[in-house]
């Protein structure tokens, strides 16, 4: 069975009455490649966010988005620094002796002094958190591996049923190709004659031989044999639980350079408009093999 590397999965959990929303969206990439966007006050679990996508996906570009919802802010912790409040009143009191004037200083005027207010983060239990978060991850992963998954599913099909109308093409090929000789042999005495305009003694024994000649340039035969192996063994491969991506797409390289090794040698035009639609077929697959874990 193969996975798209296409996909996408979501969730929603809740942090001490903040909730998150959680989306993950694959891509194909050469690689494995994880990135993270969250707010930046649960940053701390970033690595730990890479390493649990990691273990649900082989290779792809997951982006995962991390989204503060709402229900509520964590609230911060409001005090006064009451150690320089009496240092400022202190000063003022004796500002006021010194100068003779009324000290109207208040609590209200007195909290607007410079750094009077200290604003504190409350303490989090990372782990906690963590641990609530990572569910929301894994909830996401397995919707996001679902998706790839029965995508995955719709191209192996369709991989199938390409492979096998490659088949009929190299076999309508095959059947095309023991011709070459015989036809070969009718075009040479037919230009010859037409060229001497005459009756003439046909050396058959060159003729044989500008036509072994040609059949030796012209064979197929290896061509044939490998590009039927390497379609029995792409078929193999869709059947492995691995990821397959990267082996099917140099399966496919291998394939196109048999048939285009077919083109350049066949001189017979069913056969060659034959290999055109084997290059469609390919392209069609090299295109879905492109998306392939």
């Amino acid at each position: 069975m193969i996975n798209s590397m296409t996909g996408y999965g979501r969730s929603e959990v809740v942090l001490n009455a903040n909730a998150y929303i959680i989306e993950m969206k694959s891509v194909n990439h050469r690689y494995l490649d994880v990135a993270v966007k969250m707010p930046r006050k649960i940053s701390f679990m970033e690595e730990k966010i890479k390493q649990c996508v990691k273990e649900y996906i082989a290779r792809g570009r997951v982006d995962v988005y991390i989204n503060h919802a709402g229900q509520g802010e964590v609230s911060k912790a409001v005090t006064l620094d009451k150690k320089l409040g009496r240092a400022y009143l202190d000063a003022f009191e004796g500002l006021s002796q010194e100068l003779g004037l009324k000290n109207d200083l208040t609590v209200s005027n007195l909290s607007r002094l410079p750094e009077m207010i200290i604003l504190e983060e409350p303490e989090i239990d990372e782990d906690a958190i963590w641990k609530e978060m990572e569910k929301g991850i894994r909830e996401a992963s397995d919707r996001l591996s679902a998706m790839r998954a029965a995508e995955g599913n719709d191209m192996e099909h369709d991989l199938k049923q390409r492979i096998k109308s490659l088949k009929g093409y190299i076999e309508e090929i095959e059947a095309l190709s023991p011709d070459y000789s015989k036809a070969y042999r009718e075009r040479l005495m037919k230009r010859i004659q037409e060229l001497t305009d005459k009756e003439f003694e046909v050396d058959e024994q060159r003729i044989a031989m500008e036509v072994a000649i040609l059949s030796e340039k012209t064979c197929i035969d290896e061509e044939l044999v490998r590009f039927r192996s390497h379609l029995n063994q792409m078929a193999e491969t869709l059947n492995q639980t691995e990821t397959v991506g990267r082996k099917l797409d140099f399966m496919l390289q291998e394939v196109n350079r048999e048939i285009n090794t077919i083109g350049s040698k066949a001189s017979d035009f069913s056969i060659n408009s034959l290999v055109v639609e084997v290059k469609s077929e390919l392209e069609k697959m090299r295109e879905q093999v492109q998306n392939i874990e």
